[in-house]
């Protein structure tokens, strides 16, 4: 049943198979197709993040923005003042992300990671939409049809069903849901198998536009746009973009990293009326890191039984002493209670300045980021909350953690005041003074304009 399926699945995926472009010749005359099309169709119809970056470019050529470098570790996107004309949906989402970010109609490229959003939908949100276009304009199409997918998936309960029958026979009389389970689990993975494979095609007009774009990609690539920044589309304008979109200028698409997560470490932030980024430290440097952030019965529990390992090792250390160098203690437990005491009393003394001495830190948040702990094994799955505000008068900081609750109340870009233990590191208490733009929720207005 299997080997039939299988040769089923072989001759439909034959003739099923997209039509190949044949390269034409070099050339610098584009086509009426945008950059994300273009680099869809010189990809084999496979989608890369390139086409997000391009895209962009391509507004930019289109002066709907400017990207200015202003220093080397500084470029701004800059939106175009008035309206802009009727777009394609993922141009849209493009220009739509900037405006989010933007604070005056500026936003730094580093920036374009941030933002509360989720990547993975948003990219393929903006995948399907490439994929509509290319569809709408007949250059592509699925590999199955939905008789194709129908039969493959239909037929694949035979070779199910066969191995259901054959566990059956096989295990004990009481494992029947067993074979029962073997069976759906060879149907789910026959059915991954032609889902896996249901990949965009190329129709015979597709191929004969996707040889002309096959050879514009191979007169830019004797170009050497693999140097340029985002910037350098003032001058080279589309062309750039159409570089970007085929892979050819991965300078310019680092650049502009609207399809990438934002590094946890480095964080882009407007407080202050100035795009600038910080650092963000987890944790501390050497031993401090071994509280930094616990809550104070972990520092507690923590300092009682490193005090314990104190007197043992004490102990231990006067009887090795005594054995092997004839060295006679006084008084060895007091000797051992004494260290004991004195390991343990440190984290404790440090829980109780932590509530002493308390900072107060006012601005914006940058970070909020959640990390597993445990998980491995028989260890349940925990984790801990950390978040980094930028107070505008430094450019790096450590994270701070915090509790659960107030950690899902957080958003990154919001306007806060906490409470923070200055030993431990640990959240107190925190306020939210003015909500992110990033809740999905139209621009609040920003006390300060970025320039």
């Amino acid at each position: 049943a299997a080997a039939l399926w299988f040769l089923l699945f072989g001759l439909m995926a034959l003739a099923t198979r997209g039509a190949t472009p044949q390269p034409g010749p070099p050339t610098g005359q584009f086509g009426p197709e945008p950059p994300a099309l273009a680099g869809l169709m010189t990809n084999g119809w496979r989608f890369t993040g390139h086409a997000v970056a391009a895209t962009l470019l391509d507004l930019a050529a289109r002066r709907l923005v400017t990207i200015e470098e202003i220093g080397p570790e500084l470029a701004l996107v800059r939106l175009a003042r008035g309206g802009a004309p009727a777009l394609r949906p993922y141009e849209q989402m493009v220009l739509d992300h900037v405006h989010k970010l933007a604070v005056d109609g500026v936003v730094a490229t580093g920036a374009l990671a941030e933002g509360n959003r989720n990547l993975d939908r948003w990219r393929k949100r903006f995948r399907n939409a490439v994929i509509d276009e290319s569809r709408r304009l007949g250059f592509s199409q699925r590999r199955w049809g939905r008789a194709n997918r129908r039969l493959l998936i239909v037929s694949a309960a035979v070779p199910a069903a066969a191995a259901a029958l054959l566990g059956l026979n096989l295990l004990p009389d009481d494992g029947a849901g067993a074979a029962f389970g073997i069976g759906m689990l060879v149907f789910v993975g026959l059915g991954s198998l032609v889902e896996r494979l249901n990949t965009e095609r190329g129709t015979a007009a597709g191929a004969v536009v996707a040889g002309r774009w096959l050879g514009v990609r191979e007169h830019l690539a004797g170009g050497r746009f693999a140097e340029q920044p985002a910037a350098a589309v003032t001058v080279w304008g589309h062309t750039l973009a159409y570089a970007a979109a085929m892979g050819l200028a991965p300078r310019a698409v680092a650049g502009l990293p609207i399809a990438v997560e934002a590094d946890d470490s480095r964080a882009w932030s407007d407080y202050g009326g100035r795009w600038h980024l910080v650092q963000v430290r987890y944790g501390a440097p050497g031993p401090w890191g071994l509280i930094w952030g616990r809550t104070s019965w972990a520092v507690v529990g923590n300092g009682l039984l490193a005090g314990s390992g104190a007197f043992t090792l004490v102990i231990v250390g006067v009887i090795l002493g005594s054995v092997l160098l004839g060295w006679e203690a006084s008084d060895p437990i007091t000797l051992a209670l004494t260290a004991g005491v004195t390991v343990a009393a440190v984290p404790i003394a440090l829980v109780l300045a932590d509530h002493v001495a308390q900072l107060t830190v006012e601005g914006q948040l940058v970070r909020c980021r959640r990390h597993q702990v445990g998980g491995s094994g028989d260890s349940p799955v925990t984790y801990t909350y950390w978040i980094a505000i930028d107070d505008g008068r430094a450019r790096a900081g450590r994270a701070f953690a915090l509790e659960e609750k107030d950690f899902d109340r957080l958003a990154e870009g919001d306007l806060v005041r906490a409470r923070v233990g200055r030993w431990l590191g640990r959240v107190r208490e925190i306020e939210v003074l003015v909500p992110s733009r990033h809740r999905g929720t139209p621009p609040d207005p920003h006390p300060a304009p970025a320039r």
